[in-house]
């Protein structure tokens, strides 16, 4: 019975294949495609499905044509299966080509998500509703959110999709999120090190460990790509100081999961011995000499070897050669280790190449600012030698005009010349503003502050402005214009008329009058000028404990004065400055007319500096002195005061120097400031500082001292807030007097 039933089944079997070689050899190679017919495509049209064919109808049938329409019908990723099969037809044979689609995607969705906003997630899913679903693109999202969650120190977290198939062939995919515990580092260690102590290599890595909510950032999140980079750090710091053979282990990373901690051990494999600079020779010039080059070279034979010593040379003696022409100056170092007396022996060879010049200057992006305020500010121009230093004074002065997001100064050679094309390349801002809002300060309480300012007018580089301050003790108006470039020169042209009040305590001034500017530009950073001024100054409102020198200015008088002045300005940055210097020095003249007489001379001198740890500082030291001459004396308006937020923090507005018997600020005919402070950035918002102020005024009675400076010193942070930028300092009296606080909180709202 069973042999039977096998038998039946061989001959079944032999009839299919008899069969199935009679309808190949009909419809093989070679025979006529009649018909080509698609089935199962519901969201994809037939033609475009017949667009990839290159089989036709009419044309004979070739196999390998059909295997490659396959593959580039697979390539559109639109469908999970495709099936083809022939049929004989009168005259040859019909294809049928049957496509299975890959689903659309109806919704998609998450849960679980509390740590991460559901707009950061948004962001990272890729699958979009009525796309084609892609295992690709699902995996890459599910990816993505876990390596979100991971930086964000979630590093247990898992994203698990539910796939639920719908109607019309549509599936809605749901992200189920588990977030687990925040994991932080709680201690980073070192296994090895001799030469440095584990403090001093934690103050090198990126990645730090935690210690409390608020003063722990995200730097205390265990991220494997940082600690990749802290390696990196570890093995500069140890080559930096003379140690070239150091190797570094690979760091050993437990995880509590419960405790929601982790240790990072980091073992120093071996530190090796201290090397030395040996021998340091230049070679291969004829630009410069031996002693010019070594003068450019900062590294010295006997001191401890470093690497980033050596890197700063080769860029120094590059920038060097570049300044002179040689755009593709080659410095190349050859080290070499004495092992038995512990020396790196240096040889830097240059090879100058050609002389390059400028090209062609091409401008692009400026759809508003004209060529002409652009070309005005480069340092250099077609046809000069190629110099470096020039090149990057032309990006500072570019971004100093604060017209433009970007600026971008890229350079093409031409192989047949010795050329090189520029290419200024900008993306413009809005450079016409206006502002109004509400500040607060310690000296004025509330500030209302209104403005309108042009800085680029019509794209000539011009700048008109209008402005009010009204606050608790002064109101101030004006309106202003301002041109750099005076017919084509660097001559610049200002002209404003002003109205200001101030109410004090003892007395009101009110001034208004007009100016009229002049300047030109002189050298690279230095700049001279000269206004006049005339207005008129009211005194009025004495209390009865006004000074009597208050009592002799009361009323109305006019001031026609002459103001020439010198700036140098080098600043890398005018609004966040990290090298560079400002100082000025310039001389009111009042007695052209007018009923006032006196004289004012004011001079500054600002010093910028990059320190260690990403900080950076400034040194400030101000002076004054002026008085009246042909009988007359110095305008109570005119004295100098200090005390304040902006002068001497930790004292009150107008505290320092001399008074009446009533205590009322005189002020004085000379005063001395010095400011010195030390701040860094954290993030782009919040800046924390440091600071010592120290200064005084004197009347003409009182010689300058300097052990009778009032001294103070604190800190203070800046944040930039979407309301205006708040500025605190709490300043301590280092010389406090007998009935005078401690010290004083001074705050601004809306400017630093």
């Amino acid at each position: 019975m069973a042999w039977r039933r096998w038998s039946g089944l061989i001959v079944l079997l032999s009839s299919l294949l008899i069969f199935a070689c009679n309808a190949a050899a009909q419809v093989g190679p070679g025979a006529i495609v009649r018909d080509i017919e698609i089935r199962g495509n519901r969201l994809t049209q037939e033609s475009t499905i017949r667009f990839y064919l290159e089989t036709e109808e009419g044309k004979a049938y070739v196999p390998r044509a059909l295997s490659e329409d396959i593959k580039r019908l697979y390539a559109l990723e639109t469908f999970d299966d495709i099936r083809v099969t022939a049929e004989e037809v009168e005259g040859g044979m019909r294809l049928i080509i049957t496509v299975t689609e890959k689903p659309t995607v109806r919704q998609v969705t998450y849960s679980g998500n509390r740590a991460i906003q559901e707009e950061e997630i948004d962001e990272r899913i890729q699958l979009k509703e009525r796309s084609t679903f892609d295992r690709g693109l699902l995996n890459d999202t599910i990816t993505g959110l876990q390596n979100h969650y991971r930086e964000s120190g979630y590093y247990f977290a898992h994203v698990r999709p539910e796939i639920t198939p719908v109607a019309d062939n549509q599936v809605d995919i749901e992200l189920v999120i588990t977030e687990g515990r925040r994991i932080r580092i709680r201690r980073i260690q070192f296994t090895g090190n001799t030469y440095f102590t584990d403090n001093q290599l934690r103050k090198e890595v990126q990645l730090r460990e935690y210690f409390l909510p608020i003063v722990s950032d995200s730097a205390s999140l265990y991220r494997p790509e940082v600690l990749r980079v802290d390696l990196q750090l570890l093995e500069q710091l140890y080559q930096n100081s003379g140690f070239v053979n150091v190797q570094l282990g690979e760091p050993v990373v437990e995880i509590n999961r419960e405790a929601g901690a982790i240790a990072v051990t980091v073992p120093i494999a071996r530190e090796g011995e201290q090397y030395k600079v040996g021998t340091v020779t230049l070679t291969g010039s004829e630009v410069f000499n031996s002693e010019e080059l070594r003068d450019l070279v900062r590294v010295t034979s006997g001191e401890i070897y470093s690497r980033e010593t050596v890197r700063r040379d080769i860029l120094t003696l590059t920038e060097a050669y570049a300044d002179q022409g040689y755009a593709f100056a080659d410095i190349v170092p050859t080290v070499s280790l004495d092992q038995q007396t512990r020396l790196v022996n240096l040889s830097f060879t240059t090879r100058p190449g050609p002389k390059v010049y400028i090209g062609r200057i091409d401008i692009i992006g400026n759809e508003r600012t004209q060529d002409r305020v652009i070309r005005r500010e480069l340092r250099f121009d077609e046809g000069e030698l190629y110099s470096g230093s020039k090149l990057r004074r032309s990006r500072q002065r570019l971004n100093n005009l604060q017209y433009f997001e970007e600026v971008n100064i890229d350079t093409r050679g031409r192989a047949e010349d010795d050329l090189l094309d520029f290419e200024v390349q900008l993306r413009e801002r809005a450079t016409g503003q206006f502002s109004a809002g509400l500040g607060f300060s310690s000296v004025e309480n509330v500030i209302f502050t209104a403005s309108v300012v042009q800085s680029n007018l019509f794209g000539r580089g011009q700048t008109v402005s209008a402005n009010a301050h009204i606050g608790g003790i002064s109101q101030d108006f004006s309106l202003s214009f301002r041109e750099p470039w005076l017919y084509g020169r660097p001559i610049s042209l200002g002209a404003s008329v002003f109205n200001r009040a101030e109410d004090f305590q003892t007395f009101d001034v009110n001034r208004t009058g007009a100016s009229l500017s002049l300047g030109r530009v002189i050298g690279e950073f230095a700049r001279i000028s000269a206004a006049y001024r005339y207005e008129v100054l009211d005194i009025s409102n004495l209390s009865a404990s006004a000074s009597e020198l208050l009592q002799q200015s009361q009323g109305k008088s006019t001031t026609s004065s002459v103001t020439p002045s010198i700036l140098r300005d080098s600043r890398d940055n005018v609004f966040n400055p990290s090298e560079g210097s400002v100082n000025s020095f310039e001389i009111q003249l009042a007695g052209l007319g007018g009923d006032n007489r006196y004289y004012r001379a004011i001079g500054n001198s600002t010093w910028y500096f990059a320190l260690p740890a990403e900080m950076t500082g400034f040194v400030r030291g101000r002076f004054g002195f002026g008085d009246g001459f042909g009988d007359r004396v110095l305008p109570a308006s005119e004295r100098f005061f200090l005390g304040g937020v902006t002068t001497i923090r930790g004292f009150e507005f107008r505290d320092i120097g001399p008074e009446d018997e009533a205590g009322n600020s005189l002020g004085g005919t000379s005063f001395v400031q010095f400011n010195i402070e030390i701040g860094r950035s954290l993030g782009s918002v919040l800046r924390v500082v440091a600071f010592v102020d120290a200064g005084n005024v004197y009347d003409s009675d009182n010689d300058f001292d300097i052990g009778s400076l009032r001294r103070s010193a604190g800190l203070g942070i800046r944040i930039v807030t979407p309301i205006g930028p708040i500025r605190l300092d709490y300043g301590f009296k280092l010389d406090k007097k007998p009935g005078e606080s401690a010290g004083r909180l001074g705050f601004l709202l809306g400017t630093f």
